[in-house]
C-alpha cells in the first residue's frame, strides 16, 4: 500500500458584492449587480483578483466575497476602512483582490486598499 497524505485546498471566490451601512445587499434592485471575480497570477507568481460591482446610490461599508451571481453562498466580509457613500448609483471597482482579503477567521478584518 501506498503512503498517507494529507490534501489541502483554498477555494477561491468566484463573485464579490457590497453591503451598505444598514446592512443589505440590494440584490432586488436594478442598479445592483455582484461582480464576477477574474484571477490571474501577476508577474511575482501571486494569485490577485479584479472585478466591478453595480451599485445604486448609497452608504456602502462592506465587501462580501461568494460562489454566486445572486445566491446567498457568502464565503466572508471585510469592512472598508472608510464607507464609500456614492450620491448616484456607480461601481465598485476592486483590483488586487488577494488571499488576505478572502481569508475565513481573518484577524483584522477591515480592506484598508
Amino acid at each position: 500500500m501506498g503512503g498517507f497524505g494529507v490534501l489541502s485546498m483554498l477555494v477561491w471566490p468566484t463573485h464579490a458584492g457590497a453591503v451598505n451601512h444598514v446592512g443589505e445587499e440590494p440584490m432586488s434592485n436594478l442598479d445592483y449587480r455582484r461582480g464576477q471575480i477574474d484571477w490571474a497570477v501577476g508577474d511575482d507568481g501571486k494569485i490577485r483578483g479584479h472585478t466591478k460591482i453595480f451599485v445604486p446610490a448609497g452608504h456602502w461599508c462592506w465587501i462580501i466575497y461568494t460562489h454566486h451571481p445572486t445566491e446567498p453562498t457568502l464565503i466572508t466580509t471585510r469592512k472598508l476602512e472608510h464607507p464609500l457613500i456614492l450620491p448616484i448609483p456607480g461601481i465598485i471597482d476592486l483590483h488586487g483582490i488577494d488571499e488576505n482579503d478572502i481569508q475565513l477567521f481573518a484577524p483584522d478584518s477591515v480592506l484598508r486598499n
